[in-house]
């Protein structure tokens, strides 16, 4: 474990433990830690893949936790490889030198989801600050996570565009500011029962579309270009020593990214989801951005499907 101090503030415990373990049998060779694409299943879906190029018999372990605690877990020696969404935070990590940012290797993207019925009138927003305005001028339902995730920071961001900042006007007792520390999914799952507005991601909603939990969300704003401030791109992350040591977990650090990037990898990362729920629930590093939209679809029948698409099929009965 290491001795070394950071700026980097955690929230919450960080959880040392793997929730899942992928392979048949043998050591394990990886330990990687993440929060939202692990939850989804695609950092099942490329350990699993990674495992069977090799032809050897080995185990991947992935522990869970939000972005800056997985920067945490890193230092403290529980995973030796990390995917996270924050770039100032990975930068204040290798400026102070136990975390090396080796690179993009995929891109999810965070979306303005809320209930169809729209009662902000967010569909006729100019930009995605007029639409937050608008939701706290009207005084609608809004759900939000203060759990330190990548999300908050996001949405912090985002109302600070408004020069609000509602979680500091009584956020407990607010009528239309809901706070939870909810994860990814069970967040998204409570703000579609709810009918309220929420900042989630895109490979959530197509996650919990295909697994059938939401049915009463739509999406307003999301990414449409590759430097848009709603881009939620994961970086992998290691440390330092691993770049060059000769050991055999160093070995799977750098195979292990490499692979991410590689043709191989960049294709399971393309086509995760597509089976289930019609669309990719994440971008590969080249597209730069999703070349699908979500806005104005809902989830139905397992599927996320396009208002256009709704009157295509209506008018065929």
């Amino acid at each position: 474990m290491s001795s070394r101090s950071t700026a980097i503030v955690s929230h919450g415990e960080i959880d040392a433990n793997a929730l899942e373990t992928y392979g048949k049998a043998g050591d394990v060779l990886l330990r990687i830690g993440n929060g939202g694409a692990g939850a989804t299943g695609l950092v099942k879906e490329l350990a699993q893949d990674y495992l069977e190029s090799r032809h050897k018999d080995g185990l991947i372990e992935w522990m869970c936790n939000h972005s800056r605690n997985t920067q945490l877990a890193l230092l403290k020696g529980f995973i030796d490889f990390a995917l996270t969404y924050e770039r100032d935070q990975e930068a204040l990590a290798q400026a102070e030198g136990w975390s090396y940012t080796a690179g993009c290797v995929f891109h999810d993207h965070f979306c303005l989801a809320g209930p169809p019925s729209d009662p902000a009138g967010l569909a006729s927003a100019d930009s995605l600050t007029d639409a937050f305005e608008r939701i706290a001028a009207s005084g609608c339902l809004f759900h939000s996570r203060a759990d330190h995730s990548a999300t908050m920071w996001k949405e912090r961001e985002i109302w600070s565009l408004t020069g609000r900042e509602p979680w500091e006007d009584q956020a407990s007792t607010s009528s239309w500011y809901k706070t939870s520390l909810l994860s990814p999914p069970e967040a998204l799952k409570g703000a579609d029962a709810a009918g309220a507005y929420f900042l989630t991601d895109r490979s959530t909603v197509l996650r919990q579309t295909g697994l059938g939990t939401i049915s009463n969300s739509t999406i307003f704003f999301e990414p449409t270009q590759p430097r848009d401030i709603l881009m939620n791109s994961c970086y992998a992350s290691f440390s330092p020593e691993m770049a060059e040591a000769d050991t055999p977990v160093a070995h799977h650090v750098r195979d292990f990214f490499l692979y991410l990037v590689s043709p191989r990898g960049q294709a399971v990362i393309r086509d995760y989801g597509i089976a289930q729920t019609g669309l990719p629930l994440f971008a590969p590093v080249e597209d730069g951005v999703a070349l699908t939209r979500l806005r104005g679809g809902r989830p139905i029948g397992g599927k996320w499907v396009k208002d256009t698409e709704l009157t295509k099929a209506r008018m065929s009965m």
